[in-house]
């Protein structure tokens, strides 16, 4: 190993090491570290080396737990690391080295510590500090090698430092005299941790007297109304001071500070009494001292009036109101606060439920809701002494009568009367004037018109009638029976050796009920609007429908559908066999096995156009009932024997040839007659499914099948029209081309009669 010898220098100066060539000149290849030694104090340090090694790897290894290295280790080539030196905590010095080897070559860098110092703390400046009563500020030097800390033994001499280091200085500061004698305090500065044997060291305070203490308030006494207020004693004195109070004076506070120093003031103030009897009591203001001397005191006697007797007048103490309530003023009189209380009855309401002394409340009586007489009461409550007074309120009951609360009407409606009976003003409604309307006839009655029906089924509604607060309400209940068709089946025939009868009405269907049925009268269609906007939530009849197949859309009505909700139950339109009896029963039509089913596409043909006296069976018109007009085409039973009173036409081209009122067709229809109302007013046909179609390929491989329409319109009567010909004309009577209107059709079902 390679040692290079050294002589101790200071750590600031900075020393190259390396070898030297056999001609005497630096090594450049060699391990080197810069400085060559390390000298440090006590208190230890910390010591930055460079390394250079450029033969390879290299290593530092201390040879002392005091010293650490970092890093210990580095590559090749040059690199700074850092030497901390811990603090010596011996009396002597600390000798050690650091290591450094890379491959074959070593190099020993000397550390070294010096001893630790020998404690000491000692006070330089004054020890002994005489002060004037009025106190003040000193500044004490201290020596010291070690952590000490600086301590008084009385509060009016304080020190401002706590642990400190070394040579330092401290402040004392002392407070002005406040008794007539003089006082001692210490300053004790004494080690703190390690380093006791340094031993402590004392600074002894002497701090003159004050003069004789003098304690003077103005006033001496107060009196305080009832109402307790605010009030201010003057306190004269040359010393500090504090005020209390005895135990039992909770009525009263001091208010700001209770405690002085030399002349000043303080608050206090009385609460308002609660009771008729006077009270009194002592603020004992004293001298404070911190000595056993007595402390001079002095007193404020303190003393309030009792409250007078209380006093309480109402008026009126009765009040009596109409049906229609109103607003009433009261008047109370009161030498204290007061409140109001309803301790009966919720028909009225109080301006203000509480005052302080004289005022006017307004009582407000609302309407009244029923014929019952209302009564109730408000007590007045003095808040001081047993004072009250009673208010007595009495309403007249509403009056609310109807002549009928209930109405039995047939299907085709009626007029009804009703008489009202009432004292305050009303008004009336209806729940559904679908099936009734009111209308005023007077200041004492109205008038209710039951519409006539159009549902197979009971209805109902309400007529509400209501005082115009909306306070009372009386009701008039309506029960409204279903419509009864006049229609009377006919046979017609639809091949030569078969009759059938038709349904009373179009197929209908409500989808929230699943209801079908057939329309209640054969003029009836339902409106656009529900036939376009039909859904599974639909509340409504409607009667057109998409066609259905088997295989393909059966069952699957459907027109613009709201939402995701294209699928409602329905029958297969196009299927001869599809039986309306078993598969989807009809409310109204008997639903037998076998009993209804839809007409071919030859079928409606041959009923149309070529059974016998076809021509003069057939004709349009327009019906007209409840203010509508509904158009369609006309046709006749087989056997057809005219009504008394009504007329027919076999019209060509119009609808208004045979115009009818209800009460006529309702002739025509018990002889038989079946009308076919038009698809809409804006659209002038009368378009029907059947029950035939053909076969069309949608998809490879796999069949679809289109159901015929039959399109019935005044333009063309004539029979055998063949396909180029309905193609050529557009509108016929007939037609065997599959033909759509957004793909939907009315729906008339037929029963065989033989």
């Amino acid at each position: 190993m390679r040692k290079i010898f050294f002589f101790l220098l200071p750590a600031v100066m900075l020393f190259a090491a390396g070898c030297k060539d056999k001609n005497g000149a630096d090594d450049v290849n060699a391990l080197t570290v810069n400085p060559e030694l390390i000298t440090c104090p006590a208190t230890g340090g910390d010591y930055e080396l460079t390394v250079s090694s450029p033969n390879g790897a290299w290593t530092a290894t201390p040879s002392e737990s005091w010293i650490r290295v970092t890093p210990a280790s580095g590559e090749q080539g040059s690199a700074t690391i850092r030497v901390k030196i811990s603090v010596n905590k011996e009396s002597v010095a600390s000798k050690g080295s650091i290591v450094f080897k890379s491959g074959e070559e070593t190099v020993e860098l000397p550390v070294s510590r010096a001893a630790k110092a020998a404690p000491y703390l000692r006070i330089v400046s004054e020890k002994e500090l005489n002060t004037p009563k009025e106190g003040g500020t000193y500044t004490v030097q201290i020596e010291s090698n070690i952590k000490w800390s600086a301590s008084s033994n009385a509060g009016w001499a304080k020190v401002n430092k706590g642990v400190t280091v070394n040579n330092d200085n401290i402040t004392i500061t002392v407070d002005a005299a406040t008794m007539p004698q003089e006082t001692n305090a210490m300053i004790v500065v004494a080690p703190y941790g390690e380093g006791y044997e340094a031993g402590s060291d004392t600074v002894y305070i002497t701090r003159g007297s004050t003069e004789a203490t003098s304690l003077t308030v103005d006033p001496a006494e107060i009196t305080a109304p009832e109402n307790g207020g605010s009030f201010t004693v003057n306190v004269s004195s040359n010393a500090k001071w504090r005020v209390w109070k005895t135990w039992d004076m909770d009525w009263v506070t001091i208010s700001g500070s209770a405690e002085g120093n030399g002349s000043g003031s303080f608050g206090i103030s009385v609460e308002a009494a609660t009771s008729m009897d006077a009270v009194s009591g002592i603020l004992t203001i004293e001298e404070v001292r911190s000595d056993s001397y007595k402390p001079v005191v002095t007193q404020v006697a303190v003393s309030r009036k009792g409250k007078p007797a209380a006093e309480l007048s109402v008026e009126p103490l009765t009040i009596n109101a109409p049906a229609q309530g109103g607003e009433f003023p009261v008047t109370i009189k009161s030498n204290y606060p007061w409140t109001a209380n309803a301790t009966l009855g919720s028909f009225f309401s109080l301006s203000t439920k509480s005052g302080d002394g004289d005022a006017t409340m307004i009582i407000t009586v609302k309407s009244a809701t029923s014929e019952k007489e209302s009564t109730g009461t408000i007590v007045i409550n003095s808040s001081f002494g047993n004072e009250s007074a009673r208010i007595n309120i009495k309403r007249e009951g509403i009056i609310l009568r109807l002549s009928m609360e209930k109405i039995d009407a047939p299907a085709d409606g009626g007029t009804y009367k009703v008489k009202v009976t009432s004292n305050s003003p009303w008004n009336i409604s209806s729940t559904d004037e679908m099936v009734a309307t009111v209308s005023l006839t007077g200041n004492e009655s109205f008038s209710i018109k039951v519409l006539p029906a159009d549902v197979a089924e009971i209805s109902t509604a309400r007529i509400k009638v209501s005082t115009e607060d909306g306070l009372a309400t009386k009701y008039v209940d309506i029960t409204r029976q279903a419509v009864v068709s006049h229609y009377v089946a006919k046979p017609f025939s639809v091949t030569s050796n078969k009759k059938v009868y038709f349904s009373s009405g179009n197929l209908q269907y409500k989808p929230t009920t699943g209801v079908w049925q057939f329309a209640l009268r054969q003029y009836y269609r339902c409106t656009e609007y529900v036939n376009n906007h039909r859904s599974s939530k639909t509340n409504e009849f409607f009667d057109i429908f998409g066609w259905g197949a088997s295989g393909y859309r059966q069952y699957y009505p459907y027109l613009n559908p709201v939402g995701n909700e294209s699928l409602l139950p329905t029958a297969d339109i196009a299927n001869t066999s599809y039986d309306w009896g078993v598969s989807c029963p009809i409310s109204n039509g008997g639903n037998a096995p076998g009993m209804w089913r839809t007409l071919t596409s030859n079928e409606w043909k041959y009923v149309l156009l070529d059974r016998k006296n076809a021509q003069l069976l057939l004709g349009f018109g327009r019906i007209t009932s409840g203010g509508k007009t509904v158009e369609g085409a006309i046709l006749l039973p087989d056997e057809w024997v005219k009504p008394d009173g009504v007329n027919f036409v076999t019209s060509v081209g119009n609808y208004t040839t045979n115009s009818y009122s209800e009460a006529d067709w309702n002739k025509m229809e018990s002889a038989g007659a079946v009308f076919l109302p038009t698809r809409s007013e804006n659209v002038q046909m009368s378009i029907y499914w059947t029950s035939t179609g053909y076969k069309w390929h949608e998809y490879a491989g796999s069949d679809r099948y289109s159901p015929y329409e039959f399109i019935i319109t005044p333009d063309i009567v004539e029979a055998n029209l063949d396909h180029e010909s309905v193609l050529e004309y557009g509108t016929a009577i007939y037609h065997d081309y599959y033909y759509s209107y957004e793909n939907t059709n009315h729906v008339r079902l037929v029963r065989d009669a033989n």
